[in-house]
């Protein structure tokens, strides 16, 4: 066994054990309600995520005006009496289906998915140095391979869908905010406004992920009783009656990779030098 190779596996390890320890993502998302709440409250909410947990500071500018339009508005449920049953029925339905769809959470299934990978690559890159035959050395790159996609798209879905961008059931009670207020203390569900309308999109770029998200619709607990049918059967325009109810909210999040994804990165030199070292790869040793 080469002094080279003993010397990039030991290294791998260091690597690998760094990219375990180190920050996984950064998130950074601010909500802004643009019209209906006065002076624009904004919420601000930055995540740390690593291999164990998830820490974060939130902070909402002009919180006064928005703690009054949770307090003031009223908490209704339309249709509540026309299909009562079925709707506990469903809410019950989706409610179990929401939490069997990731076990409890999407993220720590893709945490248990990348220690996997790195029990898988540890074992592979310590066989292709004891034994360096053809199917070990495709297993160790495969793995490294498998890895880069799990640190760039399993894991920043998985926080994607925990914070509540994909909504991955049928829920009534999705927040109007996209998930932007998940923190904030109260969510409105969207079965609660009228001519409710929303607009997302998703890219990806060299910063990680970038999420955009637009909602409006006029709060019906803002509302009185005799005149939300009226409202929820006609918009009302700018001058009539109910129309200072439009609430629109517009976010903007970004989930960006930390040091893990340079930590694994850094593994790919010494993957050639353990693989390569003797200048053959496709034969048998």
């Amino acid at each position: 066994m080469r002094l080279s190779k003993q010397i990039a596996l030991i290294l791998s390890g260091f690597f690998i054990l760094m990219a375990w320890s180190s920050v996984w993502f950064e998130i950074s998302a601010v909500g802004v309600y643009s019209e209906g709440i006065d002076r624009e409250p904004t919420i601000t909410t930055d995540y740390v995520i690593d291999n164990s947990q998830e820490s974060f500071e939130l902070s909402i500018e002009n919180s006064t005006p928005l703690l009054l339009y949770w307090i003031n508005r009223e908490n209704i449920s339309p249709n509540q009496t026309e299909s009562s049953n079925q709707s506990s029925d469903k809410d019950t339905e989706e409610s179990t289906s929401e939490q069997e769809s990731c076990l409890g959470s999407c993220l720590e299934l893709a945490r248990n998915l990348f220690k996997l990978t790195i029990i898988l690559m540890v074992i592979s890159l310590s066989f292709s140095v004891i034994k360096p035959i053809r199917w070990i050395k495709i297993s160790a790159v495969s793995t490294w391979i498998f890895g880069v996609l799990v640190i760039l798209i399993a894991v920043p879905l998985a926080i994607a869908i925990d914070f509540g961008i994909f909504d991955i059931d049928d829920d009534n009670n999705q927040s109007t905010t996209g998930g932007f207020d998940t923190n904030a203390g109260e969510t409105v569900g969207y079965d609660q406004f009228a001519h409710f309308d929303e607009d997302n999109n998703l890219d990806f770029s060299l910063r990680g992920i970038d999420f955009s998200y637009e909602s409006i619709g006029f709060d019906l607990g803002l509302v009185n009783e005799e005149d939300r049918k009226n409202i929820t059967e006609k918009a009302p325009i700018e001058g009539e009656k109910g129309y200072d109810s439009l609430i629109v909210f517009s976010g903007e999040l970004n989930i960006g990779p930390g040091p893990l994804i340079d930590w694994w990165l850094l593994i790919l030199p010494l993957l050639f030098v353990i693989l390569f070292g003797n200048g053959e790869f496709f034969e048998e040793e």
